[in-house]
């Protein structure tokens, strides 16, 4: 499974939020420059996590944005549906059967049968591993991570 780009900018977007909480809104600005991201692309995707009420913001010069819940309300199953869509970093090509010249189901059934059913239960165990994984978890990874030397396997590069 690979996640969207999308998607793990939200993610950090919304972990350096958390980790920001207590101090007021934070400007996309401010929150584009601790993570490297584009700002442009950043607020497209501020705007859809505020749209779906993880988010709220204020306007102004001292304006931003804060967490609309706790950090332990928010799944990253949530994050994903919201930014990518329903079917998320899981979906699968769901084939069609084939019929052949004559009306019956072609040779093939058998396999296409086994795709649908791999891509039906890959979709469920994916959707439930993200769904247990919290905002409050990310932060407390995050967190733990200080002063720890960093492992270049778990690093993503976009």
């Amino acid at each position: 499974m690979k996640l969207s780009t999308r998607s793990l900018y939200g993610m950090r977007a919304l972990v350096e939020l958390a980790l920001l909480s207590g101090r007021g809104p934070a400007s996309a600005s401010h929150i584009a420059t601790r993570q490297c991201l584009s700002i442009a692309y950043l607020e497209q995707l501020l705007h859809r996590l505020r749209k779906a009420g993880l988010l709220t913001s204020v306007r102004g010069p001292r304006g931003g944005y804060s967490l609309a819940r706790l950090p332990h309300q928010i799944t990253m199953a949530e994050v994903v549906r919201i930014l990518d869509g329903e079917q998320g970093p899981w979906e699968t090509i769901q084939p069609r059967l084939r019929k052949s010249g004559s009306g019956s189901l072609t040779s093939g059934r058998h396999a296409q049968q086994i795709s649908v059913a791999v891509g039906r239960c890959v979709h469920a165990r994916l959707a439930e591993s993200l769904g247990g994984v919290t905002l409050e978890d990310l932060c407390q990874e995050v967190k733990s991570l200080d002063g720890e030397p960093l492992d270049h396997r778990y690093v993503f590069h976009i």
